[in-house]
């Protein structure tokens, strides 16, 4: 069957009601560069309070992982605060810069731009606190914590070219939708694309293009859509751009079971989990589970405040309609 001839363009258009909740990530075989700052009295420095840099407050996954940090951190002891960076790079400078001059122990940071904070990390352990960067390296670090950023995109690509080798005749037409600012995005997106050139070499990406947030990736697919209305596969580097894609599939008339059609993202989401169990286009999402991603934001300060070498490695997994665990997704991620 022909991908072009299967797929008409529809003028039906459906109201965007984009109630987006996401969140995820991958694993890494990598551990913490356990760089421990020294108390004055030699010793490692114990960890009461942790404070929570994650800039892209206006996410679904923030949401999800701030309330859940908060009660796994009065479980274990500490308090957890929050910044509001609101996605803003000097407003996240600005709130790092101020807190350094307050009582937090530790912070666990996702840089923006790492570059930007380097000098900021350098002056938080200088000042015997733990700098932990979320979803990447810097040169300035007590550690990492880290999810499999290339080996989750292979794992998505793997299993989208699967798929289209079972329900798909002739070769399958993709839209990646990457994120190339980000250490985790940029290795996420090589791992989509080198997936796929493995496992499916007759694919045809038709467009490659950023897209993070769902509103860029309504933007982004309705555009690559009008242009190529007959893609099969979108596969993205974030779990939130892959329901704003999914949003603009639906909005060019495709039907929400088109059993032609693949939508597969890293990173778990809410929305995209319950139209999964739906027996919708959401075929495959890639993602920690939450309550792993939490434990491991806590416990990399903690153990570096008993001196311990703490264990990054958050494992990911796949889920598709299959996965007899959906529904615990599903709750996890507050449905």
């Amino acid at each position: 069957m022909s991908t072009t001839g299967r797929r008409a363009t529809v003028a039906a258009v459906v109201p965007l009601t984009l109630t987006l909740t996401l969140a995820g990530c991958s694993t890494t075989t990598e551990t913490g560069t356990g760089a421990a700052p020294s108390s004055s009295d030699g010793g490692t420095t114990e960890v009461d309070t942790i404070l929570f840099d994650f800039p892209f407050t206006s996410l679904p996954i923030y949401s999800v992982l701030s309330g859940q940090l908060a009660d796994y951190a009065a479980e274990q002891g500490v308090t957890v605060e929050f910044t509001n960076d609101n996605s803003d790079l000097s407003t996240q400078v600005s709130n790092l810069t101020t807190y350094l001059n307050s009582d937090v122990d530790a912070v666990v940071s996702f840089p923006m731009d790492p570059a930007s904070v380097e000098s900021l990390a350098q002056q938080y352990m200088d000042a015997g606190k733990y700098w932990v960067t979320y979803a990447g390296d810097m040169d300035n670090q007590s550690s990492t914590l880290q999810f499999s950023f290339e080996e989750s995109g292979r794992m998505l690509a793997e299993d989208a070219a699967q798929w289209a080798a079972e329900n798909l005749d002739g070769a399958p037409k993709v839209l990646v939708l990457e994120d190339q600012l980000t250490q985790i995005g940029q290795e996420r997106t090589r791992g989509i694309v080198e997936g796929l050139a493995e496992a499916a070499p007759d694919a045809e990406i038709v467009a490659q293009q950023q897209a993070v947030t769902p509103q860029d990736a309504l933007t982004v697919t309705n555009s690559v859509l009008a242009a190529n209305p007959d893609v099969d596969i979108v596969l993205a580097a974030v779990g939130d751009a892959a329901q704003g894609a999914y949003q603009a599939l639906l909005s060019t008339g495709r039907a929400a079971d088109d059993p032609e059609t693949y939508v597969g993202g890293l990173d778990g989401n809410l929305s995209l989990f319950q139209e999964m169990q739906k027996g919708n286009m959401v075929r495959g999402v890639v993602t920690v589970k939450s309550e792993d991603i939490v434990k491991a934001t806590i416990d990399i300060p903690l153990a570096l405040g008993r001196g311990e070498e703490p264990e990054t490695d958050v494992p990911v997994y796949l889920v598709t309609p299959d996965s007899p665990d959906l529904q615990e997704y599903i709750t996890a991620f507050g449905g």
